[in-house]
């Protein structure tokens, strides 16, 4: 069991990876494709991947949150995670409900970003106390 542990330990890095990696795939794809459209090529990207890429980042984000959780037991960073990526997801899914609120998508989109950067970064402390 003493090297279960160990191993799962060395994945301190999975909720800053998860995080970063769901902010490049929205963002980063965004910025790639305007900067190819400028240039004049075309491309077509299926909106579900993307967004599905976008969520399962997050949730990796929150499983090494969990993780993190079984060795400090500070439940603090793993809840603001679960908040943020629960607001990336409902702001890609529930788009409507956010439109006819009048909040901007992408301001709902930030918020849980930076929930879940604040989470990354609250879960390493710990780690490193």
């Amino acid at each position: 069991m003493a090297q279960m542990t160990s191993s799962w330990q060395r994945l301190t890095w999975l909720p800053a990876a998860g995080t970063l990696l769901s902010i490049c795939s929205c963002k980063g794809t965004l910025i790639i494709i305007t900067g190819l459209s400028l240039m004049g090529v075309t491309l077509s990207i299926n909106v579900h991947l993307w967004a599905a890429a976008i969520v399962a980042f997050a949730i990796v984000a929150v499983f090494g949150l969990a993780l993190g959780y079984r060795q400090h037991r500070t439940s603090g960073a793993f809840v603001l995670g679960i908040a943020g990526a629960l607001t990336v997801i409902f702001s890609l899914y529930g788009s409507q409900a956010v439109r006819m609120m009048g909040i901007p998508r992408d301001a709902v989109e930030i918020v849980g970003f930076a929930a879940l950067v604040a989470a990354a970064v609250w879960d390493w402390r710990l780690k490193k106390a």
